[in-house]
C-alpha cells in the first residue's frame, strides 16, 4: 500500500493552459494599472470564450487568483482584490483604431460595473462586467490581436513589466521593435511619474529586462538612440527565452472554455503555404502554423503573393520574412504600402534635413571663428592706441625682427601677415589676463558647435 501510495504522488496533477487574448489596439493602448488591477483584468480575461460574441458577468474566485499568482493567502487578499476590481470599474482608457473613415481614438471605461461583499472576510469572489465599448477588443478576434498563456506574466510584480512584455510579444517574429521614448511613456502613462529618463529607464526598462528574463517566454536587450545627447529612442531585440521555453508536457490541458487551437503537423494548408516560402531565409512551418491560428488562409496568402510581387517589380526587401509578418497583422496592405513609401519620404526628408542643419551649423561655426579673430585684431589696435609705451617696445621688436623692410615705412611693413602675427602675439603676452578670458568665452562656444556637427558626420 506504501509503494502504490507513494508512486501517486509522483503523479502530476494536469496544468491547465489559460490564454489571454486582447487586439493589438488594446494592447498599445494608453493606460496604466497597478498590479493588483493587472492581475484582476487578467485573470477576467482568460474567462472569455473565443467564440463568446457577447460578454457576461465574470466571477473571480479568491482562492484561485491568490493560487494562479503564487500569493500569501492573509485577511488582505480579498481588501486588495476587491479595490483592484473597483480601480478597474473607475479606470479609463485610449485606444487608436482604424476604421472607414480614418483613424479614431476610443475613450472609455474597461469594466460597466463590479459586485463585491461588503465583509472582506466573508469574500469568496467578485463578478465584474466589461463595457460594452470593450466587446472589438476583447470578442470574435480574428486578426491583429495577441495571445499567451497567462502563465507567462503571473509571477510579474510590475504592471510596467506585464505591458512591455505584451508590447514585445507582438512584434516575436519580427524580433525587433522600436519606440520613441515620449511614445513608450505615452502608452504606459508614466510621462507624469518618470519625466526623467534616468529612472524611468531604470524603474520599467531595466525592471522589465530583468522580470521577463526570469519569468517569461521572452527576454530582450535594448539600444538607445540619441539625437544629440538625449535619449531619443529605444530599440528593443526580442528573442525566446531558452531558459524559460518547454516542451509542453503531456499533463497539461486545455481549458474547456478556453480552447488552444491547433493547426495538425500534416495539415495540408500549411505545408502548401510553407512551400510558397523556401526561397526566404528565416522561413519555419512552425510560423505558418502559428499565422494559420490567427488568420485565415486566405489571409496569409494574399501577403505572401503582394510580397513576392513586390520583388519581382525590383523591390529591395532586406528581411523578406520580417517584412511578411509585419503584413500579417496589417488588415489594410494599401496602408501597409502607403506606410514604407511614407518611411522612405521620411528618411531623404531627414537626410535632406540633416544637411541643412550641416551647412547652417558650419557657417555658424566659421562666423564664430572669423569674429574671434576681428574682436582680437580690434582689441590689438585699440591696446596700441592707447599704450604708448607698449606700442614703441613692439615697433622695436618689429624693426629688430628678419620680416621688417627698412625700405617700408612702419604702418607698410605692419601690414604683413607675418608682422601682423608677431605684433598679435607680442600683445597677448603683454594683456594675457583678458586674451585668455575672450579665448575661453570662444572655446566653449567653438566646441559646442562642433560636438552638434560630428553627431551629424561632420569629420572636422
Amino acid at each position: 500500500m506504501a509503494k502504490k501510495s507513494e508512486q501517486s504522488s509522483r503523479i502530476e496533477k494536469p496544468r491547465l493552459v489559460r490564454l489571454i487574448r486582447k487586439s493589438n489596439d488594446l494592447v498599445e493602448g494608453k493606460y496604466r494599472f497597478d498590479i493588483w488591477e493587472m492581475r484582476v483584468f487578467t485573470k477576467t480575461l482568460t474567462m472569455i470564450h473565443k467564440d463568446d460574441e457577447d460578454f457576461r458577468p465574470y466571477r473571480i474566485y479568491l482562492k484561485e487568483i491568490i493560487s494562479d499568482f503564487g500569493l500569501e493567502q492573509n485577511k488582505q487578499s480579498y481588501k486588495f482584490l476587491k479595490e483592484g476590481a473597483e480601480k478597474l470599474a473607475r479606470r479609463e482608457i485610449r485606444a487608436v483604431a482604424s476604421t472607414p473613415d480614418g483613424e479614431m481614438e476610443l475613450l472609455t471605461h474597461i469594466a460597466a460595473g463590479v459586485k463585491s461583499f461588503t465583509n472582506n472576510n466573508a469574500g469568496k469572489y467578485i463578478e465584474i462586467s466589461f463595457h460594452p465599448e470593450m466587446k472589438p477588443h476583447l470578442l470574435q478576434l480574428q486578426t491583429q490581436f495577441l495571445m499567451y498563456d497567462i502563465k507567462n506574466i503571473l509571477r510579474l510584480q510590475s504592471s510596467f513589466s506585464i505591458r512591455i512584455y505584451e508590447l514585445l510579444k507582438q512584434y516575436e517574429r519580427i524580433g525587433k521593435r522600436k519606440f520613441t521614448i515620449e511614445e513608450l511613456k505615452d502608452i504606459l502613462d508614466v510621462a507624469d511619474k518618470y519625466p526623467l529618463y534616468a529612472n524611468f529607464k531604470q524603474r520599467v526598462i531595466i525592471k522589465a529586462q530583468e522580470d521577463l528574463s526570469e519569468f517569461t517566454d521572452i527576454r530582450f536587450t535594448f539600444e538607445e538612440e540619441k539625437k544629440g545627447k538625449a535619449v531619443y529612442a529605444i530599440i528593443f531585440f526580442i528573442e525566446r527565452n531558452a531558459d524559460f521555453t518547454e516542451e509542453l508536457p503531456s499533463n497539461i490541458i486545455v481549458d474547456s472554455m478556453i480552447q488552444l487551437p491547433v493547426v495538425p503537423k500534416e495539415s495540408q494548408e500549411a505545408l502548401e503555404i510553407f512551400s510558397l516560402l523556401k526561397e526566404f531565409k528565416g522561413v519555419n512551418i512552425q510560423t505558418v502554423k502559428d499565422w494559420l491560428i490567427q488568420f485565415s488562409p486566405e489571409h496569409v496568402r494574399q501577403r505572401i503573393t503582394l510580397l513576392k510581387n513586390q520583388i519581382a517589380l525590383g523591390g529591395k526587401i532586406r528581411n523578406p520574412m520580417g517584412y511578411l509578418q509585419k503584413m500579417m497583422i496589417q488588415s489594410n496592405l494599401f496602408d501597409l504600402v502607403e506606410e514604407t513609401k511614407q518611411e522612405k519620404q521620411q528618411v531623404v526628408e531627414q537626410q535632406k534635413q540633416t544637411h541643412h542643419l550641416l551647412k547652417r551649423l558650419a557657417a555658424e561655426l566659421e562666423q564664430l571663428q572669423v569674429g574671434h579673430y576681428e574682436t582680437q585684431k580690434r582689441m590689438v589696435e585699440k591696446i596700441l592706441n592707447e599704450d604708448e609705451i607698449l606700442r614703441t617696445e613692439i615697433h622695436n621688436s618689429v624693426k629688430n625682427s628678419r620680416f621688417y623692410d627698412p625700405g617700408q615705412t612702419i604702418a607698410e611693413n605692419m601690414k604683413k601677415g607675418m608682422v601682423q602675427g608677431m605684433v598679435f602675439s607680442k600683445v597677448k603676452q603683454a594683456r594675457q589676463t583678458l586674451f585668455e578670458e575672450m579665448d575661453r568665452e570662444f572655446e566653449v562656444l567653438e566646441k559646442s558647435l562642433k560636438s552638434q556637427l560630428r553627431v551629424l558626420g561632420w569629420d572636422g
